[in-house]
């Protein structure tokens, strides 16, 4: 059967083209994906069927040198994501990944958003904290050099300190020294 979700259009490295079974599987998960083989490269294209807001002799002038982008809104289609030549067509994460990568399947465009947004602040975060505590142990560590250079300490070490709590009196000790 023809599921009408594989174009082969000018297939100018001779791909074989996806098997029928995953074509059909493509067509249950989302009759609105199409495989394309690139024009550019030996892989393939992987399309939603969609209307364009622009006209095509506008689009042809802005994508005239993307020859796979061309194609691509020739077709009136929009891009999804590349699948390698050699892609193991029975792998079930194919289709979790295209999950993951639709908004309508998470939450709507706003919530996958935010979720991406929040993950990114998450990220600088952790890259700050990171960054500052580096930034700590150098400063320490240039402190103890810039000391010993003048003299003061006969090593560029700065000892660390911690203040332990003594489970039998409850109480900290005033300062208590241990090397790094």
């Amino acid at each position: 059967m023809n599921y009408n979700n594989y174009y082969p259009d000018v297939n100018k490295f001779k791909l074989a083209g996806p098997p029928d079974y995953w074509l059909r599987q493509l067509y249950e998960f989302d009759p609105s994906l199409v495989v394309i083989p690139s024009r550019q490269e030996c892989i393939y294209r992987l399309c939603q069927r969609r209307k364009l807001n622009l006209p095509e002799h506008i689009t042809n002038d802005i994508l005239f040198k993307d020859s796979d982008t061309k194609m691509i809104a020739s077709y009136s289609l929009v891009p999804v994501t590349t699948i390698i030549a050699t892609a193991n067509w029975g792998n079930p994460l194919m289709f979790d990944q295209l999950r993951r990568m639709a908004p309508h399947r998470n939450g709507g465009a706003d919530k996958v958003i935010n979720d991406i947004e929040d993950r990114e602040w998450a990220e600088e975060l952790d890259r700050r904290s990171k960054t500052d505590e580096m930034l700590n142990y150098q400063a320490k560590d240039a402190w103890g050099y810039y000391l010993m250079k003048l003299g003061v300490r006969s090593h560029m070490y700065i000892p660390k300190t911690k203040n332990k709590v003594d489970p039998k009196i409850n109480k900290a000790p005033s300062i208590v020294i241990a090397n790094r």
